[in-house]
């Protein structure tokens, strides 16, 4: 794609987003909207957008974690479906059953909501499994593991699952990776889950791959951060070639370029990655509709996670200094 036109496309789905939201919502979540669409190739509508947001406010009270910041990334997700009322619903009743299965209200039980099956008679089965491989995974990192992992423990689950193998492979990854020099902390987790997206089995070839996926990056001069980690776990399970590396590092020194990255660099990096998978996903018969589909939710789940946890940064010190 070229650059130009992606720049423009971009520029123009943050002037649409910002209007709707308003200027007061904080400018990552909006650069996050407008990067998935950019990548996705899909035109951002402002108007049905709006529709969401009110839709939102008409089902919620004005206490509902959907009134705040995060509930603007969640409206750009349920503007890809037909029914918005009974997709709001749908947040607000997955939201009530994983309260059931003992999860924690808040920003992330939310994110996890839109992962949860859309088979009705499915639906407390998979809240209660999510539960229990979030404490599976929680007996390996009592300390690390907390509310932001919620949306992974939900979208990698389900009623059929060996969660006990699952957390057990996430802490093997989790262990080889650190002997490849990765940063201990939240990211480095959530990457050790995103290895297991297509298997909980252990696959002995993903810890060398995300490792020799990184220092490719680094070597072309990219910042490779540990908010980056999930993304390098993304390109691992797909499997790219060294030349599809390249064409990211490529595509990652164009978008660096753009004027309303200039202060959010952090978003050059997901822009490059996501643009290149669904260009990928273009040409590569490998590649499912069902699969691309659930990487974009992955993708999605790892901006929300990291936008809530900026927003509860914000809120923390705001709650300091007064």
């Amino acid at each position: 794609m070229d650059i130009v036109i992606i720049e423009n496309q971009f520029t123009q789905t943050v002037e649409d987003i910002a209007k709707v939201a308003g200027w007061s919502v904080d400018r990552k979540i909006v650069l996050a909207i407008a990067s998935t669409y950019v990548a996705t190739g899909k035109t951002f509508d402002a108007l049905k957008y709006k529709e969401v947001l009110q839709e939102i406010k008409k089902q919620t009270s004005w206490m509902s974690p959907l009134r705040t910041t995060i509930g603007y990334s969640i409206a750009a997700n349920i503007m890809e479906q037909d029914d918005i009322e009974q997709a709001v619903k749908n947040i607000l009743v997955n939201e009530k059953i994983l309260k059931e299965a003992k999860f924690k209200s808040g920003n992330f039980n939310f994110i996890g909501a839109q992962f949860l099956t859309k088979i009705e008679s499915e639906k407390k089965a998979h809240a209660q499994t999510a539960r229990a491989l979030y404490e599976a995974i929680r007996k390996h990192h009592r300390f690390l593991t907390s509310f932001d992992d919620i949306p992974y423990a939900v979208l990698l689950s389900n009623p059929t699952d060996d969660v006990v193998l699952r957390a057990e492979t996430m802490n093997r990854y989790y262990k080889e990776l650190r002997t490849y020099y990765f940063n201990a902390g939240n990211e480095l987790q959530w990457l050790s889950q995103v290895l297991t997206f297509l298997s909980p089995q252990y696959d002995n070839n993903l810890v060398p791959s995300v490792g020799t996926i990184r220092d490719t990056l680094k070597k072309q001069d990219v910042k490779v951060k540990t908010m980056h980690y999930p993304l390098l776990g993304f390109l691992a399970i797909l499997q790219v070639n060294n030349a599809q590396i390249l064409q990211i590092t490529d595509l990652y020194h164009e978008l660096k370029g753009m004027k309303l990255l200039k202060w959010h660099r952090e978003f050059v990096l997901f822009m490059a990655i996501q643009i290149a998978i669904f260009d990928m996903a273009k040409v590569q018969q490998s590649l499912s509709m069902s699969i691309m589909a659930s990487i974009e939710l992955l993708i999605q789940a790892q901006q929300a996670a990291m936008m809530a946890a900026v927003t509860a940064a914000a809120v923390a010190s705001n709650s300091g200094s007064s």
